[in-house]
C-alpha cells in the first residue's frame, strides 16, 4: 500500500471538496438571487460565508471539535493518563513522527478515540475515560497506533475540513427550514381585501421551502461524501496500524471490546453528524453501521466492526460475527 500516494490524494481531495463546496454555496446564492430579485447579494454573501467558514474550520477546526466534545488536557499525574502519553511517544518515535501529537480526554464510559487537526504539528487525538479504564496497554497501542495512522496519512486534515464543511450546509439547512416554520405560524388567514399580500406571503412561503429543500441535498450530499470518505480510511488506518505496531492483536482486540460493549452503553456525549466520522467506531451507534450493501454503503460512517476485525486477523467475516452474536 502506497501511504505517500494516499498522502497526497487526501490533499487534493481536500482542495476538491473545498471547491465544491464553495460552488454549492455559490449555487445557493443564485438560487436567493432568482427567488428575490437580489443578485449578486445573496451569491456574495454566501460564497463570503463560505471562505470564511473553509478559514475557520482549517485554522481552528481542531480545538472547535475538541470543545464540541468536551475534551481536557491529559492529567500527567494520573497513572492512566501518563501511561496513554507514554504510548503515544513510542508510536511516534516508530511512525518518525517530529511532533507529538496534543492528548485530550473526554468523560465517557464508552471505548472510542479519534485525532483531529488540519497540520500535522496542531495535531491532537483524544480518547475517552472508558477507553483508559477497559483497554489493556497493547489494546491501548493499537487504538494509539490507529489515530496516529490518521494524521500520518493527512486524514484529518480532509476529515477537519469536511467537518467544517457540513457544519455550515447543515446551518444553512437549519437556517431555511426555521424561517419557513416562523413565517408559516406567523401567517393567518387574510381578508378578500388583502389578496396582494396573501399572494407576497405565499410567494415568499414557496421560496423559503425551495431553499430549505436545496439547502436539505446540498447537505445529504456532503453527508454521504463524508460516508464514503470516512469507511475507506478506516480501513487504510487498521493496515497502517498494524505496520506501526506489528501486532494486529492489539487492535482486534480493542475493536471487539468496542463491539462487544457498544450495545450495553449509551451513545457518546456531546458527539454529533458532523463528527462521528472522526471517530474509530461510531459513536452514535447506529444500526446502518452494522449493516451491509447499497443503502449501508451510502449511509455508514464506519465499515461493519467484524469486518475489519476479521481483516486484521485474516479470518472469515461470518466467524468474527457469530462470535460477537453470542456473546
Amino acid at each position: 500500500m502506497d501511504f505517500v500516494e494516499l498522502q497526497k490524494r487526501n490533499i487534493r481531495n481536500t482542495y476538491l471538496l473545498v471547491s465544491v463546496f464553495i460552488l454549492m454555496m455559490g449555487i445557493l446564492g443564485l438560487l436567493i438571487d432568482a427567488l428575490f430579485g437580489v443578485f449578486p447579494a445573496g451569491t456574495i454573501v454566501l460564497i463570503f460565508i463560505a471562505l470564511i467558514q473553509t478559514l475557520v474550520g482549517t485554522s481552528s477546526g481542531a480545538s472547535l471539535v475538541l470543545r464540541s466534545v468536551g475534551a481536557r488536557p491529559i492529567n500527567e499525574k494520573d497513572f492512566e493518563e501518563k501511561q496513554l502519553q507514554n504510548i503515544v511517544e513510542e508510536v511516534c518515535l516508530a511512525a518518525g513522527l517530529k511532533e507529538v501529537p496534543k492528548l485530550y480526554v473526554m468523560e465517557d464510559d464508552n471505548i472510542n478515540a479519534f485525532a483531529t487537526g488540519f497540520k500535522r504539528e496542531s495535531s491532537a487525538i483524544c480518547v475517552t475515560s472508558g477507553l483508559l479504564k477497559n483497554l489493556n496497554r497493547e489494546e491501548t497501542e493499537g487504538v494509539v497506533a490507529h489515530e496516529v495512522s490518521h494524521i500520518i496519512n493527512r486524514d484529518t486534515l480532509l476529515m477537519t475540513t469536511i467537518s467544517a464543511i457540513l457544519g455550515t450546509m447543515v446551518l444553512v439547512q437549519l437556517f431555511a427550514w426555521r424561517s419557513l416554520r416562523l413565517l408559516a405560524s406567523s401567517s393567518t388567514p387574510r381578508r378578500s381585501s388583502k389578496k396582494g399580500k396573501d399572494s407576497g406571503v405565499a410567494y415568499l412561503l414557496v421560496a423559503l421551502l425551495i431553499i430549505a429543500l436545496v439547502a436539505t441535498l446540498f447537505s445529504l450530499i456532503g453527508r454521504i461524501t463524508i460516508f464514503a470518505v470516512s469507511r475507506t480510511r478506516e480501513y487504510l488506518s487498521d493496515a497502517k496500524a498494524v505496520e506501526l505496531t506489528r501486532n494486529p492483536k492489539g487492535l482486534s482486540n480493542a475493536l471487539r471490546k468496542i463491539a462487544k460493549t457498544q450495545k450495553m452503553k449509551p451513545k457518546v456525549k456531546n458527539a454529533t453528524i458532523a463528527t462521528a466520522h472522526l471517530f474509530i467506531s461510531d459513536p452514535l451507534k447506529r444500526k446502518v453501521n452494522e449493516k451491509e450493501g447499497f443503502f449501508a454503503n451510502l449511509f455508514s460512517t464506519h465499515p461493519p466492526i467484524h469486518k475489519r476485525i476479521a481483516l486484521l486477523e485474516k479470518v472469515p467475516p461470518e466467524m468474527v460475527l457469530r462470535e460477537l452474536q453470542q456473546t
